[in-house]
């Protein structure tokens, strides 16, 4: 196992000799989300956290009996939740948890939703463990992870014209949240027909899909820190040759564009359409420029549009940010500030004209 960007547990006080466990959390510092408004009323204000968490094995081999994780506001905790083996085997897919010497077991995209009534800013994991060696004396490692709320600095104007429904976003269901460093609130979007589908007919070719060939929009001006534009569209439902990624993770999302904002954010636009990016890198760009278009490139199930932001250019690099958007409609409302788009919210971006955009 290998976990970048990590922080550890402090093994000073730890006899080198003895056999421990060593706990790690990717990221190291996490970007937690709160959320206090809504479209549409709601039971009160919610906070989210993503991450994954590495335990290994140090001067012996160890079987791991649970996990623990609590959060805390300051001194005051907020919530605890006590994993057994069977819990942490139903998560993991192992139903062994001996963690042989120096090597580690991953507990991947663990997510919490609690109230916000007051937002965390410790999580604590504490893993409890009994040696092989040493007569099966009982380990126990402790790892606090700072939390921080980051405010978005930029007004992001909703990229996309017409109806479209946020199959994929801020909630426990998203599938986003599996990778917790860039694209942990990450949002997908598919266009609506007149008949309320996402695609006409059978699905199987990309003309089927309404959200195919749409014009995608700069969220806000900045500089084009990243473009990828060579990929192939494939058809719906198509598994990826492995070999189109050429070892670059990125590729993943497809043909991207992603946008410098110039402080300190980076707007990200992933499965476009091949050869239709219209910017260049290095180029400066004004809110409203048109991009590119909805295309089907990269590890997609069928066309749609993928928007994170992150802090940097570089997707599973860069942390990714909690992200809200302006200059839509939704639940009959048409919001001019920042607000979420919750999972599974139908939003309906206004024709550039109607927001003075220039594309």
């Amino acid at each position: 196992m290998t976990l970048d960007s990590t922080t550890t547990c402090d093994t000073t006080r730890i006899d080198t000799d003895q056999t421990y466990l060593k706990i790690e959390s990717r990221p190291a510092r996490l970007n937690a989300a709160r959320y206090t408004r809504l479209p549409f009323p709601n039971i009160g204000p919610v906070q989210e956290v993503a991450f994954d968490v590495g335990v290994t094995a140090v001067n012996g081999p160890v079987t791991l009996n649970g996990l623990v994780f609590k959060g805390y506001h300051e001194h005051q905790l907020l919530f605890e939740q006590r994993w057994p083996a069977r819990i942490i085997q139903a998560r993991t897919g192992e139903q062994d948890l001996r963690i042989p010497v120096d090597t580690g077991l991953a507990v991947r995209g663990l997510h919490f939703l609690i109230h916000g009534y007051e937002p965390l800013t410790t999580i604590e994991v504490t893993a409890v463990g009994k040696s092989e060696q040493e007569d099966g004396l009982v380990t126990q490692s402790v790892l606090q992870i700072p939390v921080v709320f980051p405010a978005q600095q930029t007004d992001l104007h909703f990229p996309l014209e017409g109806t479209w429904w946020a199959i994929q976003a801020a909630d426990w269901s998203d599938q986003h949240k599996l990778e917790v460093f860039s694209q942990t609130y990450a949002i997908d979007f598919v266009k609506l027909g007149p008949d309320n589908q996402f695609f006409r007919g059978s699905g199987l070719a990309l003309e089927d899909h309404y959200s195919w060939d749409q014009p995608v929009y700069a969220t806000a001006g900045g500089k084009v820190a990243y473009i990828c534009y060579d990929m192939p569209d494939l058809a719906p439902g198509t598994r990826p040759d492995p070999r189109m990624f050429r070892d670059d993770p990125r590729r993943l999302l497809g043909n991207a564009v992603v946008i410098s904002h110039g402080n300190g954010e980076f707007s990200f636009f992933g499965h476009l359409q091949q050869a239709s990016i219209e910017v260049n890198v290095g180029q400066v760009i004004r809110r409203g420029t048109r991009i590119g278009r909805v295309g089907n490139s990269g590890n997609s199930p069928g066309p749609h549009l993928h928007f994170h932001l992150m802090e940097g250019p570089n997707a599973f690099i860069d942390q990714g940010l909690p992200v809200k958007f302006s200059h839509f409609w939704a639940g009959g409302q048409f919001f001019q500030e920042l607000m979420t788009i919750p999972t599974r919210m139908i939003v309906t971006g206004p024709a550039r004209q109607e927001t003075g955009d220039e594309a």
